[in-house]
């Protein structure tokens, strides 16, 4: 629960994510950027949530590197050093403050649809870097992640409040799939939070849709990456 010293960054009003829209480009996302970024071999998803932040329209963002996988098969090698590198690179030089956080090896479970009842686990090495758009805003989810509150998260990443309120129960959340097809398929709902709220879902899809019309005049190259990865997911 956050109390009154934690009240974390503000969520932009249409008017201001408008504004950061029409001003993007004098937050030196240059075209040079925009094409690294695009050979890079970090996640889509990264991607995106890299170009939000430096843009202004999100507050901050985690971004995952998954360099190897260890499972039943083998191993699968993700990103070699140099790709590391290069990401790491590409954060560096955006001028974004940032957090580097060290390596780590995880263990997951997973199931194998040939055997659903048995459980495995396979092993991943990753590292994350945490990033913000000003350093109170990387400060503020740096002590989110520590608190572990998800509604202190959810305001970090710059979810609109009431999908906040959704995801930690304080209002119903919205069936995705009671909408009709076109609505789920839309901008909106592809770069919204990934959840929202029965009575106020309209006004939330607001913030998608803005964040997918500057991803797609940036870069429409990853803006269909994304939306084919989303349409995948659904």
């Amino acid at each position: 629960m956050l109390n009154k010293f934690e009240s974390g960054p503000k969520f932009n009003t249409e008017k201001e994510n408008n504004l950061n829209l029409e001003h993007a480009h004098e937050r030196e996302i240059t075209k040079e950027e925009v094409e690294r970024l695009e050979k890079s071999e970090m996640a889509i998803d990264n991607k995106i949530n890299f170009l939000l932040t430096k843009s202004g329209l999100k507050p901050a963002s985690e971004i995952l590197l998954v360099i190897k996988t260890w499972h039943d098969e083998g191993l699968t090698e993700h990103m070699s050093e140099e790709e590391i590198q290069e990401s790491l690179s590409i954060i560096q030089e955006s001028g974004l403050p940032y957090h580097l956080k060290d390596r780590e090896i995880i263990e997951e479970p997973y199931m194998k649809k040939k055997e659903p009842d048995v459980e495995r686990f396979y092993e991943r090495e990753q590292m994350k870097i945490i990033i913000g758009r000003s350093k109170e805003d990387l400060d503020f989810l740096e002590r989110a992640r520590e608190s572990k509150s998800d509604e202190m998260l959810g305001k970090a990443y710059g979810f609109p409040p009431t999908a906040i309120e959704a995801f930690v129960g304080k209002r119903k959340r919205l069936n995705r799939r009671s909408l009709p097809l076109e609505i789920r398929h839309s901008d909106g709902i592809i770069f919204s939070s990934p959840t929202l709220s029965q009575d106020n879902w309209q006004e939330e899809i607001k913030y998608g849709q803005r964040c997918g019309e500057f991803i797609k005049r940036i870069t429409p190259k990853l803006y269909e990456e994304m939306k084919i990865m989303a349409l995948k997911n659904l």
